[in-house]
């Protein structure tokens, strides 16, 4: 970030999650919140790591409402109007994602299609560390179970956990199984899992550290952790500052750039062994020229070149725990 940097005033403002320091930095970045649009916020740096994060940091009340809204996008994505009631446009998308998946979770298990369908969207709709073969899974964050309903099509056997009761319900009307809480909770057994899953998550969780504490123990060895962030560091956001949709302040609670994603990982044991760049499109919430067909395909085409540049509004990381390594807790 170029931009000068003080002391920062936040008083109330809990340690780091990450690494415990109090002490922070403003950074002149002040988005405004898209749910409470009254409410002013700031993004301030940790100065030991250099995490942001949002401050003032949000009321359990205030996370409570905005995600039992039943309008925050998770909650909803799966179990919305049936697929023959939706727009051609959205049916293609869905169609295209499950592709994509079977693609990358099914040792290349979608053919001709699932190929072509990757080499083109897989940054879009997530890729994984290599051509896997099924097994267990859990995604973290699942809202309402758009993708453990293509990982399961794709031969896993899934699990979720989610934090509104709104998005679980719907959940569970589709037959998927979801818990209700969240890693703090602890509520599975050690070395379950051969993928823990955490797609636009890790920012919302108040204590990252211990989150990701906890995919150490629910892995096995040699399992992997997937997980994906808006990258704090991207062009969008070097562009758009205080307007880059990707701070959705007060969801995000913290905002990770490559190198605060990769020391948070690797200090809790994990290996971080690639990090990609999977741009969302942030880019299109933020400019009014984007509103039409013809602007987000232009946006999408600009993700794919600042995707390849290393330079996206997104980034995946895919971390492996050692087989030596025992789990923290």
């Amino acid at each position: 970030m170029q931009n000068p940097e003080g002391p920062g005033d936040s008083d109330g403002l809990p340690p780091c999650p990450v690494c415990g320091e109090t002490a922070t930095a403003t950074t002149g970045i002040a988005p405004r919140s898209p749910y409470l649009p009254d409410s002013e916020f700031q993004v301030v740096r940790c100065l030991k790591c250099g995490l942001l994060r949002t401050d003032p940091w949000p009321t359990p009340d205030q996370l409570h409402d905005l995600y039992e809204s039943g309008q925050y996008y998770s909650t909803i994505e799966a179990s919305g109007p049936v697929e023959a009631d939706l727009p051609l446009i959205e049916r293609t998308r869905k169609y295209v994602r499950a592709l994509v998946v079977r693609h990358h979770y099914a040792a290349g298990g979608a053919g001709v299609p699932g190929f072509l369908a990757s080499a083109i969207f897989r940054r879009r709709f997530g890729w994984a560390p290599n051509s896997l073969h099924p097994g267990t899974l859990i995604d973290v964050g699942c809202g309402d179970g758009a993708f453990l309903l293509d990982a399961q099509k794709a031969g896993w056997n899934v699990s979720g956990l989610e934090t509104s009761e709104t998005a679980v319900s719907n959940a569970k009307a589709l037959g998927l199984t979801v818990l209700h809480g969240s890693l703090e909770d602890r509520p599975f057994g050690d070395s379950q899992f051969d993928i823990v899953r955490m797609w636009s998550v890790l920012e919302h969780v108040p204590d990252a550290n211990a989150a990701l504490l906890e995919v150490v123990r629910l892995l096995k060895p040699g399992g992997w952790a997937i997980i994906q962030v808006p990258n704090a560091d991207s062009l969008a956001r070097r562009l758009t500052r205080s307007r880059w949709s990707g701070w959705d302040l007060p969801a995000h609670l913290t905002h990770f750039t490559p190198e605060t994603l990769r020391w948070a990982v690797a200090r809790v044991g994990l290996e971080p062994v690639e990090l990609g760049q999977a741009s969302v499109g942030t880019l299109a919430n933020s400019f009014s020229w984007t509103a039409g067909s013809v602007g987000r395909a232009a946006v999408f085409a600009l993700d794919q070149i600042l995707d390849l540049l290393g330079r996206g509004d997104c980034m995946v990381l895919f971390a492996c725990r050692p087989r030596s390594t025992a789990s923290g807790s």
